[in-house]
């Protein structure tokens, strides 16, 4: 009894448990790349400002992110045609 409990449980909770949709990573137009760290860079900042209060004081620079904001997803458009009817 015990174990048929638990298999309907566990069927619940994966029928109620939905997927989420993809979410793209947050898009920092900053980095960071630090003098006394080898190659250590840091793609993190949202503002040349809290790019430069973190490394003041270490040592390093900020750069615009080389890399740019991934692509929106794209979205289906469904064509709804209307026939008219006589």
């Amino acid at each position: 009894m015990a174990r048929l409990i638990f298999a309907v449980l566990t069927l619940a909770a994966a029928v109620l448990i939905q997927p989420r949709s993809g979410q793209a990573a947050p898009y920092w137009p900053w980095c960071s790349s630090y003098f006394n760290s080898g190659n250590a860079r840091q793609c993190a900042f949202s503002s040349w400002e809290q790019c430069m209060d973190t490394v003041r004081g270490i040592g390093g620079y900020c750069y615009a992110n080389p890399y740019g904001p991934s692509p929106a997803p794209e979205r289906s458009v469904r064509s709804h045609r209307h026939t008219a009817r006589y």
